[in-house]
């Protein structure tokens, strides 16, 4: 293959394309500038504000500014500029069918990636809209992403596929999208949702659209997009906790019952595994090849208690389990929400103390450039 320097697949990472978290999935999303980020509506439904993940690993906070259920589009205000590159945007005038399509996103929870095909149909009618259909690979968590031609220009956004046929994706067309971000280069007030019927942009909750009249309680749960998500118990229990040992929960969202972050260098994870179990995890350091003796005798110590350690494979895990009866148990929360805070500090403690007095290596997610400053190096 000939390189070009302009060809998507030419340096794929520095380009404006990031992951985007919540507390009910994951999904993909692009700048429109610096400080904006255009998704899927079902992305970041029912959230207002969601995690968006930068090459470092690090999250800032992306804020939903402008939503449209009905075309699955959104666009995000991030809390700060990223200097990723902005893609052009094309007119699409010129696509047709077996044109190539380079597909970016986080597919299945992956780093960055890119796949391949070609358009199979520039219009094609489904549940009475249209999208630009394509045979290649989409996956859960390249939704949100850029569709890109040989150019990198952005020609639709990866929306969806037919999940009863092989190699049939589909993305919003690119005029749809040059719509929605012309009409939010206008937009006045901070948070809007487009009616379905009319495409009247709504910024309240209200029963029927002012423009149309249009019964909105009919359509998408609208008045959904107004109303703060209603958390589950676990949920209430497990940001309470991050929130007090000083994590935003927020960046911390990594699908349903499922949190993820970084405590200085230490990785750290959350998650339910079944119906009884609320499992605290940072896999911490890797096994050194000689030492191993004095490293368990450490690991082994009753002095851990109530947390302790497990080896998966040569990774060492710093572990908490709390049982889910606890969390349902409002009297519980106070010692569970301190044990939780020390947990943490633990974690972002011990990582250290097993590379710098025991000889480990850092475990493959230990942000390591936190680590070096921890060391003063």
């Amino acid at each position: 293959m000939a390189t070009d320097a302009t060809h998507p697949l030419e340096d794929i990472e520095r380009l404006g394309v990031y992951q985007v978290y919540t507390g009910t999935g994951t999904g993909s999303g692009f700048l429109i500038d610096a400080t904006h980020l255009l998704t899927n509506c079902h992305v970041v439904q029912p959230y207002r504000e969601v995690a968006v993940e930068m090459r470092d690993k690090t999250r800032i906070v992306g804020r939903v500014r402008r939503v449209h259920p009905h075309r699955d589009l959104a666009i995000l205000e991030l809390a700060r500029p990223v200097d990723g590159e902005v893609l052009a945007l094309s007119d699409g005038a010129h696509l047709k069918p077996k044109q190539p399509v380079h597909i970016l996103g986080f597919p299945v929870g992956l780093p960055l990636s890119l796949t391949e095909g070609v358009i199979s149909h520039v219009r094609q009618l489904l549940d009475e809209q249209f999208f630009l259909q394509t045979d290649a690979a989409i996956n859960p968590g390249n939704s949100g992403g850029p569709m890109l031609d040989d150019q990198r220009r952005i020609i639709a956004v990866t929306t969806c596929k037919l999940n009863a046929a092989e190699s049939v994706g589909f993305g919003i067309p690119i005029a749809d999208v040059r719509q929605f971000v012309e009409a939010f280069h206008a937009q006045v007030v901070p948070f809007g949702v487009h009616c379905p019927t009319c495409d009247e942009l709504i910024d309240r909750a209200v029963r029927y659209c002012p423009s149309c009249g249009a019964d909105l309680e009919t359509h998408h749960d609208f008045g959904d997009y107004f109303e703060a998500p209603e958390l589950h118990p676990l949920t209430v229990f497990v940001e309470r906790a991050l929130a007090e040992s000083e994590i935003d929960p927020v960046l911390a969202r990594h699908g349903s019952h499922n949190w993820s972050f970084h405590v200085g260098s230490a990785p750290i994870k959350i998650w339910c595994c079944c119906s009884e179990h609320l499992n605290f995890s940072s896999p911490m350091a890797q096994t050194p090849n000689k030492g191993l003796d004095e490293l368990f005798g450490f690991l082994l110590s009753a002095e851990h208690a109530p947390y302790g350690f497990d080896l998966v494979g040569s990774t060492v895990r710093l572990n908490l389990v709390v049982h889910i009866s606890d969390v349902f148990a409002p009297d519980e929360h106070a010692h569970l929400v301190e044990r939780v805070r020390k947990f943490v500090h633990k974690a972002d403690a011990v990582d250290n103390l097993l590379i710098q007095q025991y000889g480990c290596q850092p475990a493959p997610e230990t942000q390591t450039e936190q680590l070096k400053s921890e060391h003063g190096a």
